[in-house]
């Protein structure tokens, strides 16, 4: 690629970096430049290798799976790793190339009752609110909607 498009690229090169994942290319971070390092998002990556669509369903299976286990649960917590993140990554892969298709996350459907309880008790944590959701009766939502004087 010519030093000119290198240069303007504001994305990391995903053709070659699933191709170093799938084949366990644990020191392909190493040999990128510092530009091409400054573009890698060890969170895009992973949504990437997450997904294979493959035929066989071992493959499809090994990628969730070892993507959730290795970087899913840390990618948050090891985020200024990189170098880890990646070889972590890499770990994954089936020295087989695949196609990994872009996922796109889920969108939030918006929950009237909890937006309601959320009015109601503002120093509350979501989950809190969620759990109190859940267990609370329609009956029990309406009558704590009443007490507090909130329209419906």
């Amino acid at each position: 690629m010519p030093e000119k498009e290198k240069n303007k690229r504001k994305f990391f090169d995903l053709r070659n970096g699933l191709k170093a994942v799938d084949f366990r290319n644990k020191d392909y971070f190493e040999r990128i430049d510092d530009k091409e390092k400054s573009l890698y998002s060890p969170y895009m990556l992973m949504r990437y290798v997450s997904s294979c669509s493959s035929k066989d369903p071992f493959f499809v299976e090994h990628y969730v799976e070892m993507v959730n286990e290795c970087i899913n649960k840390h990618c948050f917590t090891l985020g200024k790793h990189k170098k880890l993140l990646w070889m972590l990554t890499a770990m994954c892969g089936t020295l087989q190339q695949q196609f990994h298709p872009w996922l796109k996350p889920m969108k939030r459907v918006p929950n009237k009752s909890l937006k309601k309880l959320q009015e109601i008790y503002p120093t509350w944590k979501e989950s809190d609110l969620e759990t109190l959701d859940k267990v609370i009766s329609d009956r029990e939502f309406e009558e704590l909607i009443e007490a507090h004087g909130i329209d419906k």
